[in-house]
């Protein structure tokens, strides 16, 4: 029996094992070529990750805001030493190395304090609180909703990917970061040096 008459017997079955490789193909190439042929953010996001400890309480309560192209902090001891409170990092995402890293600030610097102040380890950065980056990238939320029929069929989820900086078709994920019920992040702005 030759090799076309065996397809044309079992062709059922030889769809039935290639359709699913043709749709991971497909949605592989859906996400890899506009990545590929896009061009990468040239602007570092600045943005807080913040999440809920239940187990630690933090020496300070800290605000940030952008006023005049700098971040400015407000630190406020915690007197409250029960446990649980929102731990709040600094943390900066490079699209082109798609890393992040956290700056560490010594707080006891800035602490109670009665007006904001531009933090020593931010001062030489300039900030555009822009939503739009000056390359056209933007802060996509995970996108919470049900995955449907097909979706359950092929193992879909019932929320997006997490947080991710986008522009049109091309995205990149914060690593580490994802979007979970704990983990929040609060966009602040695009370091344009």
């Amino acid at each position: 029996m030759s090799i076309k008459a065996l397809l044309k017997q079992n062709l059922a079955l030889v769809v039935g094992l290639t359709f699913p490789i043709l749709l991971i193909i497909i949605f592989l190439l859906a996400t890899v070529i506009p990545k590929a042929l896009g061009n990468p953010p040239q602007y570092e996001l600045l943005f807080i990750s913040s999440r809920f400890d239940f187990q630690n309480t933090d020496e300070y309560d800290v605000d940030f805001s952008i006023k005049s192209n700098q971040l400015k902090a407000k630190a406020m001891q915690n007197h409250d030493q029960n446990i649980g409170h929102t731990v709040k990092k600094l943390i900066v995402y490079d699209g082109k190395t798609e890393a992040v890293k956290e700056i560490n600030i010594d707080w006891s610097r800035i602490a109670n304090r009665s007006n904001e102040v531009l933090l020593e380890e931010t001062k030489s950065l300039k900030i555009d609180p822009s939503d739009t980056s000056p390359d056209g990238y933007m802060l996509d939320r995970p996108h919470y909703g049900n995955s449907g029929l097909l979706g359950g069929l092929f193992g879909g989820r019932s929320n997006d990917v997490g947080y991710r900086i986008k522009k049109g078709s091309v995205a990149y994920k914060l690593p580490v970061y994802e979007a979970n019920y704990y983990e929040q992040v609060q966009f602040l702005g695009w370091i344009i040096k």
